[in-house]
């Protein structure tokens, strides 16, 4: 059974546990709104499929936003200063690090006038979410419009339509030129809890092998903070990251000592230790043998 969209201003106000902060309609755009939004400290958002187009602005909070696509989680994120924008018709469901400032405007695709035509046919063609896309302009016009729903001078409401007016073409210019991340959405159910995403973080250790690998960074790419994932990564694999990681290392440069193309020292630093002397002292804890010793034995015929 296909689900039903329902008024954005309803989805967002249940899945932020509270009404909007700020209400504001544009004086020149039928039905579009303006509002301003705080989620609380839950580390998933889930929004319902919605009657309108959403214009989504991240102004503050956690920096660290992902959302849930077709194939898991997103590799991109989004930080304050960015922008989203979401089809009508479709549900999205975020991951993210805390609490998250930001502001929704909700084109709602209906009564154009003949003016209106190519801005709403724009809109109406918008297909996938355009995800995470840093738009100093449409950030900047947001806060102005929230600063002049607040304003009590004569022109208020003239200056608030013309704000209004350059923003929605601009969105509709974005529209037209395609310019971010183009996202098919996930349609999971809130009810639905998903973990860390520890295949990507295990992909991710072994193609960096050779970098310096954060603990942050992995965070990210699992979807969690930071003390969450140190927690699940250890409960999922038995040991620390960092003892992972090193493990892997060593595991790495068995192999390229088994292929023989490659001296020690070449091989620390291809497996991302800083110094020989480092990478010997951690190879000989995990296998009771320095490198050395190891390329040795393989060259050794077996005994019979």
């Amino acid at each position: 059974m296909a689900t039903i969209a329902i008024p954005a201003v309803d989805a967002y106000s249940e899945a932020c546990r509270q009404g909007p902060l700020l209400i504001r309609d544009s004086p020149s755009r039928r039905k579009v709104g303006l509002y301003g939004w705080k989620t609380g400290p839950t580390k998933e958002v889930h929004i319902a499929q919605t009657r309108e187009l959403i214009l989504s602005v991240h102004l503050g909070g956690a920096r660290r936003v992902r959302v849930f696509t077709e194939q898991g989680l997103s590799h991109s994120f989004s930080r304050p200063g960015d922008i989203t924008l979401i089809p009508s018709g479709q549900p999205v469901s975020y991951r993210t690090d805390g609490e998250v400032e930001f502001a929704t405007v909700h084109f709602p695709l209906v009564t154009a006038t003949p003016r209106d035509n190519d801005l709403l046919g724009a809109l109406s063609n918008l297909q996938v979410c355009l995800f995470a896309r840093h738009d100093e302009y449409v950030v900047s016009g947001v806060k102005l419009l929230m600063q002049a729903s607040q304003s009590t001078a004569h022109d208020s409401a003239q200056y608030f339509a013309a704000l209004f007016e350059a923003l929605s073409c601009h969105v509709a210019r974005i529209i037209k030129e395609n310019g971010a991340e183009q996202l098919n959405l996930a349609r999971l159910s809130p009810s639905v809890v998903t973990g860390p995403d520890f295949d990507e973080v295990v992909r991710q250790i072994d193609a960096r092998l050779s970098e310096k690998l954060m603990l942050q960074d992995l965070a990210d790419v699992a979807g969690v903070g930071r003390t969450t994932f140190a927690e699940q990564f250890s409960e999922r694999f038995g040991c620390s990251p960092h003892k992972f990681i090193t493990q892997r290392r060593i595991e790495k440069a068995k192999d390229l000592l088994r292929q023989g193309h490659l001296n020690v020292t070449d091989i620390a630093y291809e497996v991302g230790f800083s110094s020989q002397s480092h990478f010997s002292t951690t190879f000989r804890a995990l296998t009771g043998c320095v490198p050395t010793t190891y390329s040795v034995a393989l060259t050794q015929p077996a005994d019979g």
